[in-house]
């Protein structure tokens, strides 16, 4: 919309004409002028104008004719009717007609530029209104387009999608969803999750997120078993403008084959340890019956490779336990006899087995431990928890390190922080650190041997009895490694 307003004053009388454009020129509007009706319409077809002041009487073609040709090709441009006393009731037909307004002639001035004002104000609402309008339809074409784009993603995608709105009602769903949960008859939205999923975890998961439990921008991730399907459901709040929360989305994916693929994984891995452990077995015990001298005497060389001979299969052993446990902790079956346990004396029994081995690679080990409260736990479970970290502590610190290892309590939990002054982990390295087969790599440590389990299975063991680990680390400083455990209350 141009800043200058553009008036054409239609008038057969050259006074009027010249008279409306000095006054109207030097309030800043830009004036064209018509001697009458025909010439009004040729200037309009090179450009309307914003307004029109258009005088009745006129030869070749009268005020009247052109109002009704000007209303209905261009109906938003106000017309004002210049007039004479004797011509008042034809002005008024001609406004019931669609003109603005009307003046009469001789003009005061201020009543001309009043009405001319209110005119231009009517014209530039009208031009705003027709943007605003053609802004919206603009939107609405894009928003419906959008909306067609996101749909058919949707209904493409092979994972379900489920959407729900403040009152837990499914309001947009796709036909993977009701493949997954093997649903046939027709969902008519909004319909309540409830006649749709019968989960009782997910619906309490969705009940927790819609009512703000949930960080806004942290999706949940469970398995849900629907028939013979499991389906990993991940939930995210839906935000609104304003951030607030207008519901929940949830994707599904069918993940069955992964399951069964990773039990036959952990059913071949299993059958493999049992059959390889009762031959080495055999033949460690026979080797120690050749060391000890039981079977004859060896020579010293005899000796020395029988020796390393065991040791390796020691190294085999370790490695089949460590497979079979991570297969146990797997199928949940690892943790088994929790019991309420003070978990004081098991750290001090540990530290004073670790001692000897701390002091023979001159490392400083020490303990602590205030306010505990006992904590429901396999006190066997929890001794392999403080030896492994120890352990691992005690291997990755020069001499003249420290291990420090300390207990507090901290109100319904008890945190366990296992210190050490060693080589560090690197910030690339720390999120992998509890993988299975997965060792730090670092110069000054490949002397260390290990399967690359213990790790694994640490983090099992605190999971299975519902606690937390996490580790933080600065290289060639030092590692801590912090447990949170639920205490008895």
């Amino acid at each position: 919309m141009n800043d200058t307003v553009r008036i054409m004053v239609v008038d057969d009388e050259n006074t009027i004409r010249q008279g409306c454009s000095r006054v109207l020129t030097n309030r800043g509007y830009e004036v064209v002028m018509a001697e009458n009706g025909r010439q009004a319409l040729d200037i309009l077809d090179n450009g309307p104008p914003d307004i029109i002041l258009l005088d009745l009487k006129m030869p070749i073609m009268g005020g009247e004719e052109v109002l009704e040709i000007t209303g209905a090709r261009y109906p938003d441009i106000p017309v004002i009717i210049i007039t004479g006393h004797g011509t008042v009731d034809t002005a008024v037909e001609c406004m019931k007609k669609g003109a603005y307004d009307f003046v009469t002639k001789p003009f005061q001035i201020d009543q001309f530029l009043l009405t001319i004002t209110r005119a231009v104000e009517k014209r530039q609402l009208a031009q705003k209104a027709m943007q605003l309008e053609q802004e919206n339809i603009r939107n609405l074409y894009d928003l419906d387009l959008e909306k067609s784009r996101l749909k058919t993603i949707i209904n493409r995608m092979a994972n379900g999608v489920m959407v729900t709105n403040r009152n837990l009602e499914v309001v947009l769903h796709n036909p993977a969803l009701m493949r997954l949960i093997e649903m046939s008859r027709e969902i008519r939205p909004p319909e309540p999750i409830t006649d749709i999923m019968d989960d009782d975890a997910l619906i309490k998961t969705l009940q927790r997120i819609q009512a703000g439990d949930s960080p806004e921008n942290e999706s949940i991730s469970q398995e849900i078993l629907v028939g013979s399907n499991i389906l990993r459901a991940i939930s995210a709040p839906a935000l609104g403008p304003d951030k607030d929360i207008t519901g929940t989305v949830t994707v599904l994916e069918d993940i069955t084959a992964f399951k069964q693929l990773d039990q036959m994984k952990s059913d071949f891995v299993n059958m493999v340890a049992h059959e390889l452990r009762s031959p080495l077995v055999s033949i460690r015990q026979l080797n120690s019956v050749l060391l000890e001298g039981l079977a004859g005497p060896l020579a010293e060389k005899q000796l020395d490779f029988v020796d390393r001979g065991t040791r390796k299969i020691d190294s085999l052993l370790e490695l089949i336990n460590d497979l079979l446990d991570v297969a146990k902790i797997e199928a949940g079956k690892y943790v088994r006899h929790q019991v309420p346990t003070d978990i004081g004396p098991l750290i001090e029994e540990t530290v004073a087995l670790m001692l000897p081995r701390a002091k023979d690679a001159g490392i400083a080990l020490t303990c602590s431990s205030r306010d505990l409260k006992p904590v429901q736990a396999d006190p066997k479970n929890i001794e392999e928890i403080f030896s492994n970290l120890i352990g691992n502590a005690i291997n990755y610190s020069p001499e003249g390190g420290r291990v420090t290892v300390s207990a507090q309590g901290l109100g319904e939990y008890m945190e366990i922080l296992v210190e050490d002054t060693g080589v560090g982990i690197s910030p690339e390295e720390l999120p992998r650190i509890f993988d299975k087969f997965y060792r730090v790599k670092h110069p000054k440590t490949r002397q260390v041997m290990g399967t690359g389990l213990g790790l694994a299975i640490v983090k099992g063991v605190v999971e299975a009895h519902h606690g937390t680990i996490d580790v933080k680390s600065v290289q060639d400083k030092g590692t801590t490694f912090r447990i949170l455990f639920p205490v008895i209350m």
